[in-house]
């Protein structure tokens, strides 16, 4: 496991992560340990295995007409977000919802690796693109574990730095 995994990084104020309970799993469980209440919102929220009490899970599918509202009224029990984790399929949907509810947070946009940049005008200053790719292996190439795309989004919450993920030669 990376050392990513074990630096004490503090941060202050709440987060949202909307996408986080799969194979981000390990970096939700990192900003839980840092945040001082997370809100985490997926489909499958409720049966996160998480037992701090700072763990505020929403159930919800962003396709869904009421997830925004959902997830406003429980932003609105925790307070203003600082930053943001999103994992979405289709972020050009969603985003324009979410961004009255995120303020001025920082937000780290996880995309997959045929995903577009999102068309909708993203604030550089306040958003780090984390683009998911595969690995080249001496077999060919295979896509990402969960382990190390949960590392690589903590690097991108730590540094603020857009990047990718793996080698997205050969994939597009």
């Amino acid at each position: 496991m990376s050392q990513l995994f074990t630096m004490a990084i503090t941060y202050l104020g709440t987060t949202l992560i909307v996408g986080g309970t799969g194979m981000l799993a390990s970096a939700t469980r990192w900003l839980v340990d840092r945040s001082e209440r997370t809100v985490v919102a997926s489909r499958r929220a409720n049966q996160f295995t998480c037992d701090d009490a700072r763990f505020v899970p929403v159930s919800a599918d962003w396709k869904h007409p009421s997830f925004v509202s959902l997830v406003g009224e429980a932003i609105k029990e925790v307070g203003p977000i600082q930053q943001a984790l999103l994992w979405l399929h289709d972020p050009e949907v969603i985003i324009p919802s979410l961004l009255p509810l995120l303020g001025t947070a920082r937000v780290v946009l996880v995309l997959g690796s045929r995903q577009a940049q999102p068309a909708i005008p993203l604030d550089a200053a306040r958003f780090t693109i984390v683009r998911l790719a595969s690995v080249t292996t001496s077999s060919g190439r295979r896509w990402l574990t969960h382990d190390e795309i949960s590392e690589g989004v903590i690097a991108a919450l730590q540094d603020g730095h857009s990047r990718i993920i793996g080698d997205i030669a050969g994939l597009q």
